[in-house]
């Protein structure tokens, strides 16, 4: 949450090379081929609503949490009055919700659980609230990821702000570890001055076999995995070396 409060005024911009529409339309086009009984979406981890957006342009009836206040305010002003947005931990999701057709939980917020029982928790919250014939899609971070953005530095700039990564170490660990880097954020404010807010991430990579052991344990199944590659590339099957991020679709065991 803290990472996020910091980072909440100016996420948008240093995500605006981020094509959500084109991954969202992408997305759904798989759940598509899968099916689902409806169109009530929760989006769980849903930041400033860049992920939800698209799905309600496309039918759906939106649902959307975050655990940052800050992130929460952005989504409901760009989601609108028709969209449910409220302040929740994945890990424990309110007990009043109404059950979901499609669950999602995108842009690698899962890595931001950094145990496997915080993991456990967040797929047994999911399963409370996801439909019997409901689909609960998630992305992760590959090994990959960990070797090239949190092993190495760079700076992103607009005409407005600076953003400086700075890594937590030089190079990738073994799987199921834990890694980390800072976000050095400066903006330049209406006085003409600089302003500086500083957020760290940790994440945590989830390996193939800790996911679908924790799913199991949790009541769901995995039913698809694909590989995705920087401009929205999607293919099968998974490769850790070529794909920086996987997208697993569950569903309630069978």
């Amino acid at each position: 949450m803290a990472a996020y409060e910091a980072l909440a005024p100016t996420y948008d911009v240093f995500t605006a090379e981020h094509d959500h529409d084109r991954w969202l339309r992408r997305l759904d086009g798989i759940v598509e081929e899968h099916g689902i009984g409806g169109y009530r979406l929760l989006d769980v981890g849903c930041g400033t609503g860049k992920s939800a957006r698209p799905m309600l342009l496309r039918g759906y009836a939106v649902t959307a949490c975050d655990i940052s206040p800050g992130m929460v305010a952005i989504a409901r002003e760009r989601l609108g009055p028709t969209a449910d947005v409220f302040v929740a931990d994945m890990r424990d999701l309110p007990g009043d919700l109404d059950t979901f057709d499609l669950v999602t939980c995108l842009d690698d917020a899962v890595n931001y659980l950094t145990t496997r029982d915080d993991l456990l928790a967040a797929f047994e919250s999911v399963e409370r609230v996801l439909a019997p014939d409901g689909l609960y899609l998630f992305d992760v971070n590959t090994m990959l990821a960990y070797e090239t953005s949190f092993a190495s530095d760079f700076v992103a700039e607009s005409p407005d702000a600076v953003f400086c990564w700075r890594a937590g170490q030089e190079a990738a660990g073994e799987p199921d570890s834990a890694y980390s880097a800072m976000l050095d954020t400066f903006v330049l404010e209406a006085d003409g001055r600089w302003s500086r807010t500083t957020s760290r991430h940790e994440q945590r990579h989830f390996s193939d076999e800790t996911i679908r052991a924790c799913l199991a344990e949790a009541g769901l199944q995995c039913v698809d995995m694909i590989g995705q590659a920087p401009g929205v590339q999607l293919s099968r099957p998974v490769d850790e070396t070529v794909h920086h991020k996987c997208v697993y679709l569950a569903r309630h065991e069978a």
